[in-house]
């Protein structure tokens, strides 16, 4: 059975091919006890262009999930998918090992996922993204306005 074609909104872009030689970080963190560390290359433009996050032993049933979760993310930001994307999906996100980092910027995560977001969210994204995403560093925050996360008032529609 032939799969239907892909609406124009929805075909991938072409592949953004990664230079030769690359500009990126390096971060090793312990979370609850485990070590993770999480590499994180630019594209030729300067952007995430690729994700490689080691948890565990090679071949052990971590890494093997966290190799490919790198890979897939990795194809998705060089076909054009936004990194914004990844950070709002993946956020939040709580399963085992959860709990206490050695990152000061990221002092508690309820996975590896959810600190691989909001690290990547730390060193990719800018100020108003983190905003839109409410991920902003304790320092941020606290240059915010007073009343910067006061909900806005509910307006109603004036009758006729």
């Amino acid at each position: 059975m032939a799969l239907p074609a892909p609406s124009s909104d929805q075909a991938p872009s072409a592949e953004q091919r990664m230079p030769r030689s690359r500009r990126g970080t390096t971060t090793s963190f312990h979370l609850a006890g485990a070590e993770v560390h999480l590499i994180a290359n630019a594209d030729a433009q300067g952007s995430l262009g690729e994700v490689f996050a080691r948890f565990g032993k090679g071949g052990s049933t971590a890494a093997g999930p966290m190799e490919l979760l790198s890979i897939a993310v990795s194809l998705g930001l060089q076909h054009g998918v936004p990194l914004e994307r990844y950070v709002a999906r993946f956020a939040g996100q709580r399963f085992e090992p959860m709990g206490p980092t050695d990152d000061p910027d990221v002092p508690h995560a309820g996975s590896v996922g959810d600190y691989l977001a909001r690290g990547l969210a730390q060193d990719w994204l800018d100020v108003d993204a983190r905003r839109r995403l409410d991920l902003l560093t304790a320092e941020e925050e606290a240059e915010l306005p007073a009343d910067a996360y006061a909900p806005t008032p509910l307006r109603r529609a004036a009758r006729p």
